[in-house]
């Protein structure tokens, strides 16, 4: 990743321009379609990354692209970042607008990790782990890692509850690994 203190500048700066245009979801959902698409065309990348290029012409080729797809605004926001010749971070505003925005509407990210996908009912039986230290709504994120074999990881902000099989595994390794055996005896 680039200059993480810009990116975050931008992100924040981003963030106070949807919240004056009352377009804050408007704004993530346009920040996650300019990403996702950025980042699966590296031609489009490197079309803008190019120095002979003129910023206009960026300009244009991101307006036919994008124009009817995300709002005027975002579009006018990312033409004032070609405009500043801030092209290379475009596509990393996304984390920390998200993480601003979450906070802004008082959203908690909860990652629940498990070996299958589970159902709704399920999710909300886990966030009980964790829900003394959240205030707000919840935002859940599913991720799928077969490695850790069974059980589920639970991670909030700093705070991470695992009771994976991997984990238990580990744990009784480490105990075996342990030599108990004394000379003398």
């Amino acid at each position: 990743m680039k200059n993480t203190l810009l990116i975050r500048r931008y992100a924040k700066a981003f963030l106070e321009y949807a919240i004056e245009n009352k377009m804050t979801e408007q704004g993530l959902a346009d920040l996650e379609l300019l990403t996702s698409t950025l980042q699966s065309h590296r031609e489009l990348r490197n079309i803008l990354s190019q120095p002979f290029l003129s910023k206009a012409k960026k300009e244009t080729i991101i307006t036919k692209i994008f124009e009817g797809k995300i709002s005027d605004k975002t579009l006018n926001f990312i033409k004032l970042m070609l405009d500043k010749n801030r092209h290379d971070i475009i596509m990393y505003i996304l984390a920390p607008y998200r993480e601003l925005y979450y906070e802004y509407k008082n959203i908690a990210e909860v990652t629940i990790t498990t070996a299958v996908k589970i159902d709704e009912p399920t999710q909300q039986k886990l966030i009980w782990f964790v829900k003394d230290k959240i205030n707000g709504d919840v935002q859940i994120i599913n991720k799928i890692d077969k490695n850790i074999i069974g059980g589920f990881i639970i991670n909030y902000l700093d705070y991470q509850y695992d009771r994976s099989i991997r984990n238990d595994l580990k744990k009784l390794q480490g105990l075996f690994d342990e030599n108990l055996y004394v000379k003398g005896y």
